[in-house]
């Protein structure tokens, strides 16, 4: 079978390169103002300014001290060695990591250095971004490019977090030899982030590019979207299965080109430009499935919500980590689901279980369902939308610190063990300068069928600066007065965390009995317009193509 075809490429090349041009003009002005307006040479209150930015400045500046050629640095390059010695730090971490995998204990420990390894790569990859970025300065310029410097910054560090999170429950020889170098790394991305906000700061880049559209125009032609979204997704998102042309087709009964979903992604393309879309007919598939990074622009289309269903039974009680335990994990950027069920079938017992993990940048879930207990959803990192999904849960059933705008869903809590309470979200945020943070935008908090009467919470932190909105969304009258719960009785994060409403409605959006912590805001229509999908993830630039109908802004 073929995919649709493209777009003209003769006119898409002109455009394109006129359009690389006057981004490389805007740079070189933006440039000079930057260079006008910083100390041309390196100065201690430079990287002092900017690592009183971040959570632990003094790990910041020392951090920052040790980089060659300091004196004469202007901050873009300061930026640029910055960055270059944390990619020197994580290939020699990664080369360490790989060379523990033959004496690290079998089972729990051999899975947590597993998840160190390929995180560490991750992060390779996200910095080699970073650099190309900042090598061009792109991001001076265009509010896309910055926000994707700032983007896979954020990914870097949550990648540590998240290898020290599963070594950590191994208390071993893994953990003992991994965590000092995990976590200097964790530093060097923090300390470079701080120095990239600062730049961009300084350069009054955020008012600025409120006035140009110097890289795309949404109500435009859409040429120059990233070439992973082509406007042909749009048909492939709003045909009806029966007339969509797949590349694969998966069929349980030997009718398709495949009879699992796993077989179909390994034959995938790798490092793709072009859409390719992978039909999965009705039926429940129970199998683990990775979409890994080189499966870049991958489509796969379900035959309806609750009709097509990938499940899974991983636990961390029974044996492996929370990051492994999902069902089915993408970090492929470009991923784009529509009419398909991920769930995970472990059970309240099992505690952490994870249906869905995404790391996939740009990545889009369409009429999906997420079906678990604790922890269903794993935002993990980068930049993600959800339209019209279900998911189901009992604790810290979305999580993670992706950039993630639910829109258009209903979130339903179901019946959690004895013990426990119900909390929506834990976003994991530990950054200040991150971009990260969950934005929950006109959708439904109820009840699931096998909901009883729980203290239920809109959320809770999961680390120092978690950040999550609720905005225009109906909250029925299972959360409680208060809204938002603790983490521990340590009170983590109280003060330096970000959680918002705007204009809920319904029996649980009363704000007389909402908790008084100092992070906690009623929200102003200012406000929040930033957590927008037009600002949080910059949709704008990036969803017109797919053809899904989403809020750019709040609704009116």
């Amino acid at each position: 079978m073929h995919t649709i075809a493209t777009k003209d490429s003769l006119c898409v090349g002109r455009r394109r390169r006129n359009l690389v041009m006057a981004k490389a003009t805007a740079a070189l002005v933006m440039a000079m103002v930057i260079c006008a307006t910083l100390p041309l040479a390196y100065s201690n209150s430079f990287v002092t300014s900017a690592c009183k930015t971040t959570a632990e400045p003094e790990l910041c500046v020392s951090s920052l001290a040790g980089l060659p050629g300091l004196p004469n640095l202007i901050p873009t390059q300061l930026l640029n060695v910055a960055v270059q010695a944390a990619i020197g730090i994580v290939q020699k971490t990664s080369t360490m990591a790989v060379g523990l995998s033959g004496r690290a204990a079998p089972g729990l420990e051999q899975i947590a250095l597993q998840d160190c390894i390929d995180l560490l790569d991750d992060t390779a990859d996200h910095l080699s971004v970073v650099l190309q970025h900042v090598l061009s300065l792109d991001f001076i310029s265009n509010s896309f490019e910055a926000s994707s410097v700032n983007t896979f910054l954020s990914g870097g560090v949550t990648n540590q977090d998240t290898c020290i999170e599963s070594i950590d429950v191994t208390n071993g020889f893994v953990k003992s030899q991994l965590q000092t170098s995990v976590q200097q790394i964790s530093q060097s991305i923090s300390a470079a982030l701080a120095l990239f906000v600062t730049i961009i700061n300084v350069a009054d880049f955020k008012s600025a590019s409120h006035n140009r559209r110097l890289l795309f125009d949404r109500h435009g032609d859409g040429d120059d979207l990233p070439p992973w979204l082509s406007a042909a997704d749009r048909r492939l998102l709003q045909d009806s299965p029966g007339d969509i042309q797949a590349d694969a087709v998966v069929a349980q009964d030997g009718s398709g080109d495949y009879t699992t979903i796993s077989d179909a992604v390994n034959d995938a393309p790798e490092k793709s430009d072009q859409r390719y879309v992978i039909y999965v007919t009705a039926g429940v598939y129970y199998e683990n499935v990775e979409i890994k990074k080189k499966k870049t622009n991958l489509m796969l289309i379900g035959a309806g919500m609750y009709s097509t269903i990938v499940t899974g039974d991983k636990s961390v009680v029974d044996g492996t980590t929370t990051y492994r335990s999902a069902t089915f994990a993408v970090k492929g950027a470009g991923f784009i689901a529509r009419d398909i069920s991920f769930e995970n079938k472990a059970g309240p017992y099992k505690h952490q279980a994870v249906a869905l993990r995404v790391g996939s940048d740009l990545s889009v879930f369409y009429r999906c369902s997420f079906d678990g207990y604790q922890d269903t959803l794993y935002a993990h990192s980068l930049r993600q939308f959800y339209r019209e999904c279900d998911i189901y849960g009992t604790v810290d059933f979305i999580f993670g610190n992706a950039a993630a705008v639910l829109q258009s869903c209903k979130i339903m809590a179901r019946k959690p063990l004895d013990e426990q309470i119900i909390t929506i979200t834990a976003q994991g945020r530990k950054d200040p300068n991150e971009n990260t943070g969950f934005s929950i935008h006109d959708c439904t908090v109820t009840a699931a069928p096998d909901y009883v009467p729980v203290p239920t919470y809109l959320g809770r932190p999961w680390k120092e600066y978690s950040r999550t909105v609720y905005m225009q969304s109906y909250l029925d009258d299972i959360i409680q007065p208060q809204g938002w719960v603790q983490w521990n009785s340590l009170g983590l994060g109280l003060n330096t965390l970000y959680y918002g409403e705007y204009m809920n409605y319904g029996p649980g959006a009363g704000l007389a009995g909402r908790i008084n912590w100092s992070g906690y805001h009623i929200l102003n229509t200012s406000e929040a317009n930033t957590f927008t999908v037009a600002q949080i993830i910059e949709g704008d630039k990036w969803l017109p193509s797919t053809g899904i109908a989403y809020l750019s802004g709040l609704k009116v």
